[in-house]
């Protein structure tokens, strides 16, 4: 491919912007995919490897071995970049129109313009394409959130306090800084852990980067996976709800190697490249024939299945009751049980939960003998093993009666598979280690703090029983025959047990009750698919 490094674009308010463009061999024009990100187009030379995960184009030589052009840009205020750093700000939106719009005039170009890249690249062009530039032909996001506070950094409310300090130290400021030679210039001047700090709530700064998706009018293919909660899944899967066009398309994958796949040229053949063709190049490739949505069930093989929509009718959404019953299932403060049968009297009282625990020993977490013990210091309800496989796919809410004698608190969900295991089996893992926990598998989560049960967020009355609804985020996944599902409850988490990007708990203390009698039904409402 022939290179042309440092093209400058001027912005429609006199910002220069800096680009390098990608040509395949041979005469032109091409049509062409854009892709922008605050990740310095100057470190592509690094290679696609965890250690630099900020390298998200995929392959160019890829793609201009496929007859496209290129173009990679700096963001406004980062790499070579005039101007200021606003975080997904309305600047930084106008200047993807610009950029689209110079593309179309190039003469090595046909005018006909998609976007490329995950994670920031696609919420870039969320954001592009709800400008709606004459030549953005069509949009194919990967991984990419639409709304940045409720998608990224405030999950009901619930600071990702560990999303913003991975993400604006390793990928936009030491990236940057400490970690090339020399050190390279444009660096990220904003202070984004405080920009956000500063807005706990939703407001119109955070509406503004937030894609308004209803104004898209191109085709678009939106591809999501599974494991991202937390960060992109919820993006993308409203995203595509509120699409209004026809030419939609949705691809869910399971597994969590989407970054690898990305780069892969088999993947790309299969998922990636057909959608441009057919859009760019005009080849009719089968690419808008059969039912517009296909998705990977988890746990379930590798077989994509086609359903004509997002989320599907045909799953029923079926109450799972929360009970104090003991479960028989793990080690935790309460072993409750998660069961069909609606509470039918007074159960003796509601589940107590303080904070903090003096067993807890990192967040919410116990480790005994250097083992983990996740559950051991949170709620759990757990169904009985399941008497065949069990599929849910689609949306999932958790309405919870419960009080606390605060102003405010947190709730922490999870769902997980605790596996069934034979008699022994377990009975050997013990022996080894007596304080292993069940094999199991984090399914989906959900977040709420109390006070954002409405808009704007209101304190709690302490002492009064609320209704709370709190949306756990969609998934799709077989729970298998004799395998348990079981819901876990905290007012926090542990990074242990919370991941990457872990939650900001809090210097909390208190007691929490959740109520599950006949006037407080308690329930996860679970679409269930048969």
């Amino acid at each position: 491919m022939r290179t042309i490094k440092n093209e400058c674009i001027t912005a429609s308010d006199g910002t220069r912007l800096y680009a390098d463009v990608y040509l395949p061999d041979g005469e032109g024009p091409f049509p062409a995919l854009y892709a922008v990100a605050p990740y310095q187009k100057d470190l592509l030379y690094l290679p696609p490897v965890s250690v630099f995960r900020f390298i998200e184009t995929g392959p160019l030589d890829y793609w201009t071995g496929h007859g496209y052009a290129v173009v990679v840009g700096d963001q406004r205020g980062t790499g070579r970049s005039e101007g200021e750093f606003e975080l997904f700000g309305p600047a930084e939106q106008r200047d993807c129109y610009d950029t689209i719009e110079w593309i179309a005039t190039q003469p090595w170009s046909t005018g006909k313009i998609s976007m490329a890249g995950e994670s920031a690249y696609s919420v870039n062009q969320w954001l592009a394409a709800a400008q709606r530039p004459p030549h953005l032909t069509c949009a194919l996001i990967y991984n990419g959130f639409t709304d940045l506070y409720h998608d990224a950094v405030y999950h009901g409310g619930v600071y990702s306090m560990n999303f913003l300090a991975f993400w604006s130290t390793e990928h936009l400021r030491a990236a940057a800084t400490l970690g090339a030679t020399p050190p390279r210039p444009g660096g990220i001047a904003a202070d984004v852990i405080g920009m956000t700090l500063d807005r706990p709530v939703f407001d119109d700064w955070w509406d503004q980067r937030a894609a308004k998706v209803e104004d898209i009018d191109i085709p678009v293919l939106n591809v999501a996976w599974w494991y991202s909660i937390g960060l992109h899944l919820h993006g993308q899967l409203d995203g595509y709800e509120r699409l209004s066009g026809a030419d939609k398309r949705l691809v869910v994958l399971a597994g969590t190697d989407s970054h690898e796949r990305y780069y892969q040229p088999e993947f790309l053949d299969t998922y990636i490249r057909p959608w441009y063709d057919h859009w760019l190049k005009g080849i009719d490739n089968g690419v808008m024939d059969g039912p517009p949505v296909r998705l990977q069930i988890g746990n379930a093989g590798s077989r994509l299945r086609e359903e004509p929509e997002w989320p599907l009718q045909r799953a029923v959404p079926t109450p799972f009751y929360l009970s104090p019953e003991p479960a028989g299932a793990v080690r935790s403060l309460n072993d409750g049980s998660l069961t069909t049968a609606l509470p039918t009297r007074a159960t003796g009282g509601p589940t107590a939960y303080d904070f903090p625990n003096p067993e807890w020993t990192v967040g919410t977490t116990v480790i005994v003998d250097g083992i983990p013990q996740p559950t051991s210091g949170i709620l759990t309800f757990t169904t009985p093993p399941l008497e065949r496989d069990t599929e849910v796919t689609g949306k999932i809410t958790l309405v919870l009666y419960a009080e606390t004698d605060q102003s405010d608190t947190d709730f922490h969900v999870k769902i997980s598979e605790q596996k069934a295991v034979p008699k022994l089996k377990e009975a050997v893992m013990r022996r080894v280690a007596k304080n292993v926990p069940p094999p199991s598998a984090m399914v989906t989560r959900g977040w709420l703090k109390a006070s954002h049960r409405t808009q704007p967020p209101q304190p709690v009355e302490p002492g009064t029983v609320v209704r709370y609804e709190i949306e756990v985020w969609p998934t799709s996944y077989l729970f298998r025959k004799g395998s348990r599902i079981r819901l876990e409850i905290a007012n926090g988490d542990s990074p242990v047990a919370d991941g990457l990007f872990h939650h900001y708990y809090g210097h909390q203390v208190g007691r929490d009750l959740i109520h599950h009698d006949a006037d407080h039904p308690s329930h996860i409402i679970l679409p269930l698919v048969h």
